[in-house]
């Protein structure tokens, strides 16, 4: 594959990503608005013992299946749309470097590149995978609020603890893939000045 290839390919799979975001937002919001709730996404890394127990009473069963068979699968949906998305966009900024799919060994690598160079391309990698990272990490979360969900009132403080756990690594990858995002928009404006 060519990087013009590759590049059309990232531009198409954002484009694609953010039809399906827009969609799905479009069916979401006006679901949780009436509900007057926060959604769990929402919670930002932590939910206390007695936060969740009292949305767990205000959804009642009937809230709580909407979550489940509704809400969450279309969550599911938007995390892959969301990661695949966030990644493609930085794939399309940053551009495909000359080195692509070829694989010389570490130690070549490391002879022809200064130190400098192996550091951003380091941090590159790290930035171009944390898109997907956060998506897993939401993926799991979504697994784990729809078992909340299943517990009703007999929630588990195990269960919220590793949900809280998650949701922060969550944000982290998702904080990070917004400063990929960022620097990625940089270089490319910087490129294009040129």
């Amino acid at each position: 594959m060519t990087r013009r290839m590759i590049a059309h390919i990232a531009l198409a799979g954002l484009a694609l990503s953010l039809v399906i975001v827009a969609a799905i937002w479009l069916v979401v919001l006006p679901a949780m608005l009436p509900a007057g709730q926060l959604p769990f996404d929402f919670y930002k890394g932590s939910m206390t013992f007695d936060q969740a127990r009292d949305l767990m009473l205000a959804l009642g069963e009937r809230g709580r299946s909407l979550y489940r068979y509704v809400l969450i699968p279309l969550d599911m949906v938007l995390v892959v749309a969301y990661g695949a998305g966030i990644g493609c966009a930085i794939v399309w900024l940053r551009g495909i470097p000359d080195t692509w799919g070829q694989h010389p060994s570490p130690y070549e690598m490391r002879r022809r590149q200064p130190a400098g160079r192996r550091i951003r391309s380091a941090v590159g990698s790290v930035f171009l995978v944390a898109p997907f990272l956060a998506a897993a990490f939401d993926f799991w979360e979504n697994i784990l609020v729809f078992r909340m969900l299943g517990q009703g009132d007999g929630l588990s403080i195990r269960l919220l603890e590793e949900l809280n756990r998650t949701s922060g690594y969550k944000w982290a990858f998702l904080a990070l893939s917004v400063v990929a995002l960022f620097f990625a928009m940089l270089g490319f404006a910087m490129r294009r000045k040129r």
